[in-house]
């Protein structure tokens, strides 16, 4: 056993399988924020699971730590997109699926967004 590791869970909020379509944006810096609303591209991709705490995302592409982006989680039954603003955590190449993992935290999310996360993830 001087090899064993002990695995520590340390997330917030549970969380569970789900594929949901999510919609993206980059934002960089805060003066180009009216030229990336204009601009910006948008890119959709679906998630590997999610929590009231973050989503995890699988796009083909690399997203970099500490960028921030806005999404658009169009949540199962759910009339309206969640929109928020979030951080990227990490971002990882799987290569069983040949694409990318990336875990985002949200920074801010409303009661009534929460509570629809919630109600999907009992």
């Amino acid at each position: 056993m001087a090899n064993a590791q002990i695995y520590v869970e340390k997330r917030k909020f549970k969380r569970v399988e789900k594929k949901i379509t999510v919609t993206y944006k980059v934002i960089s810096m805060p003066a180009e924020l009216e030229k990336i609303k204009s601009a910006a591209v948008k890119n959709e991709t679906e998630t590997a699971n999610i929590s009231v705490g973050g989503i995890q995302l699988i796009d083909d592409s690399p997203l970099k730590p500490e960028q921030i982006v806005r999404l658009e989680i169009k949540l199962p039954d759910h009339p309206a997109p969640i929109v928020t603003f979030a951080e990227i955590k990490w971002s990882a190449k799987d290569d069983n699926i040949k694409r990318y993992r990336t875990g985002i935290e949200f920074l801010v999310l409303k009661e009534e967004d929460k509570a629809a996360i919630e109600e999907i993830i009992k």
